[in-house]
């Protein structure tokens, strides 16, 4: 065996010490050293850091489709942050958005849709929803309110419909009396604000009476800052030819849409270039063939679905850029 001298033996005795501090102080120590500030108070998923990471060439960090694009991208330790959450569902709409202390949710899906949700509230520590907003008055909407308010009690449910007009709507009146939850009005034109009022909630919605519920369905536009995400709902083509001709094309634009009727069919053009978005999220699996999702390949629009066994979908923005990426399932 040969014997290391001068400044190989150091190097040996410098690689010993590190890898014993890593065995005593596990792997956190190795990714404090060298020194750094002082970090952020601990968050399970905001993510923020004592210093913004390089600012990205687009406003979209999409970790999803590039992984290797600022793998380690972070915001700004004081920024705002709003976060949206999609559960592992298909054929069903529910999203989870949190700001400024407030948790709010656009639809809740059916039974199947909520059962997946409700893994995510429990991982998120979620036990209240401040207001839960109905799209429309279809099974894969809004009858997952039961048990979503069994594992976190939701405050009022917005609806845009008469309540009578299917059953899952009557159904609906039944379990808000039985539970003690207000329903309340909202209306096209309408704007809801969070926490601080940075984040803005406009709901558009047809009330023409030639077009059926999916096609009345409401859309909402949010807005933080710079950023934007339409939820379209189960819009579909009929439905936005009749908006777009009526409000005009400005108003829609948007960074990510939440694709209309879980991607079973093709978009208006007109109002799909009028968005201008750069991602498309779809409540479905990816490859089965629908319409929509031969569309978007055809479009070249990047595509997350959410239908992914063991993941949740993210977004999360501060008003500046988007991050998207898959989160692991860990709630029971």
């Amino acid at each position: 065996m040969k014997r290391l001298h001068g400044s190989g033996a150091a190097f040996l005795i410098a690689v010993v010490l590190i890898l014993l501090m890593s065995t005593a102080c596990g792997e956190e120590t190795l990714r404090i050293l060298p020194p750094t500030p002082d970090p952020p108070e601990a968050s399970l998923w905001i993510r923020p850091t004592p210093a913004p990471t390089e600012p990205p060439a687009d406003i979209i960090v999409d970790h999803i489709h590039n992984p290797s694009d600022h793998p380690d991208y972070r915001f700004p330790k004081d920024a705002k942050l709003l976060e949206i959450w999609f559960p592992n569902i298909r054929d069903a709409d529910e999203a989870i958005l949190m700001y400024d202390g407030q948790v709010w949710m656009i639809d809740c899906g059916d039974e199947r849709a909520a059962s997946r949700g409700v893994l995510l509230l429990k991982q998120l520590g979620i036990e209240k929803i401040e207001t839960l907003f109905n799209s429309h008055l279809h099974h894969d909407h809004i009858n997952g309110l039961a048990l979503t308010d069994d594992t976190a009690r939701v405050k009022e449910v917005r609806i845009c419909f008469q309540p009578d007009l299917t059953e899952s709507g009557l159904r609906l009146i039944r379990v808000a009396e039985e539970r003690q939850i207000p329903i309340r009005e909202f209306k096209s034109g309408d704007i809801f604000t969070m926490g601080d009022g940075a984040v803005k909630l406009l709901f558009l919605k047809n009330n023409e009476s030639f077009l059926d519920m999916n096609n009345q369905s409401a859309q909402t536009l949010i807005t933080y800052g710079e950023r934007s995400i339409l939820f379209t709902a189960d819009m579909e083509a009929a439905g936005q030819k009749t908006m777009i001709d009526r409000i005009g094309s400005e108003i829609l634009k948007c960074d990510i849409v939440k694709y209309p009727h879980h991607a079973k069919s093709d978009m208006y053009t007109p109002f799909y270039n009028a968005m201008g978005a750069k991602l498309a999220i779809v409540t479905s699996v990816e490859g089965r063939g629908d319409a929509g999702q031969i569309a978007l390949f055809n479009r070249g629009m990047p595509t997350v679905y959410t239908a992914v066994k063991g993941k949740f979908t993210h977004l999360v923005t501060d008003g500046k850029y988007w991050l998207c990426e898959r989160v692991e399932i860990t709630a029971k």
